[in-house]
């Protein structure tokens, strides 16, 4: 299973500028109260990697209770709203509307080149390694414009499709691609499909295990499906855990870790290309942090790291977490058996 280390310069003011997204949590915040919390609308899960029923309670954000599994130690949300309550936020929410609209255009320049161009090779470059004959590709749910640019561009695959319910037709037009607007889990595509793409999707569906049977339908044997997430097992994440700011629900329904991705994988026949964590930003998000609230309670070696002068240091040390898969973003390459 292949494990890569990327070396590049990403700041995170960059990609989540710090006015627009503290008013996009804020959006969040009075959305879930209207969409999920008002009704109670919501159903106790297990862990969603493991299935196990060992769980704690880790933290509550925004009215809904975060559990730990004791078994794999993944984060998640439950009780929880279902996916069909998912969608209707996604499409309806005026955070998303906000996110669609203001945050994400402000961002599309940085996120295009450093984070979406690179990925798009990176599924290039694969599909030609493990599958050089696909001409079918599918994306489900994606939310960024740079996205759906590159998968119109992608003349190597015959035929292009965006499973979605949220995009709004008159940004399209001037797009030659195919888009099928029903929920991922009416998709009517059957071993149809080489490759497919599930950008942070994983973290914010109700039911993975629907999700994942869902793609082995549609994919044809051997199919490719590439897929990114965040990590409850990265750095960041633990060492901030309840103030870590990016953990929310509902984007962040299910945060995994790197156990955790691998039992759920395994448990749909998945075989598992590459689990890499190539995230640039743990120490920056956590540097941050300390700047924003010196009070908070750190280990003494991550004080120590942070109180280092040489840039150096700190970089070597975000190298040494993507190598030992300890970053809080994942990318992942699945194959279908």
């Amino acid at each position: 299973m292949k494990n890569i280390v990327v070396f590049d310069e990403v700041k995170e003011v960059d990609l989540k500028p710090s006015g627009l997204l503290r008013k996009y949590v804020e959006l969040t915040k009075e959305d879930l109260k209207k969409f999920f919390l008002k009704e109670k609308k919501l159903e106790e899960c297990l862990c969603p990697a493991c299935h196990s029923n060992r769980q704690a309670k880790a933290f509550a954000r925004f009215g809904l209770e975060y559990q730990e599994c004791l078994s794999c130690h993944s984060l998640f949300i439950s009780p929880r709203p279902d996916d069909a309550a998912l969608n209707e936020f996604y499409v309806k929410a005026p955070s998303r509307i906000f996110w669609r609209e203001e945050l994400s255009r402000v961002t599309k320049q940085k996120r295009d080149e450093k984070i979406i161009k690179p990925r798009f090779q990176w599924i290039l470059e694969s599909a030609q390694e493990y599958f050089p004959g696909a001409q079918d590709f599918a994306d489900v749910n994606t939310n960024q414009l740079g996205i759906i640019e590159e998968i119109a561009g992608a003349e190597n695959f015959r035929r292009r499709t965006l499973i979605n319910p949220f995009l709004k037709k008159e940004e399209l037009n001037s797009i030659a691609i195919e888009v099928l607007e029903g929920p991922w889990w009416e998709t009517p595509l059957k071993n149809e499909v080489d490759v497919m793409s599930l950008f942070e999707m994983i973290d914010r569906v109700a039911h993975p295990d629907g999700l994942l049977r869902k793609v082995g339908q549609i994919l044809r044997p051997g199919g490719l499906v590439f897929m990114t997430a965040i990590t409850a097992s990265g750095f960041d994440v633990q060492v901030l855990w309840e103030r870590a700011e990016n953990l929310y629900p509902p984007d962040r329904l299910n945060i995994f870790t790197v156990e955790g991705l691998r039992t759920l994988f395994e448990r749909h026949g998945f075989e598992c290309l590459e689990l890499s964590t190539p995230g640039v930003l743990d120490v920056d998000i956590v540097a941050k942090a300390f700047k924003d609230d010196p009070q908070i309670p750190l280990p003494r070696f991550v004080r120590y790291l942070l109180s280092q002068k040489d840039p150096q240091i700190k970089k070597a040390f975000q190298e040494f977490l993507q190598a030992n898969r300890m970053s809080s973003y994942a990318r992942i390459l699945l194959r279908k058996k």
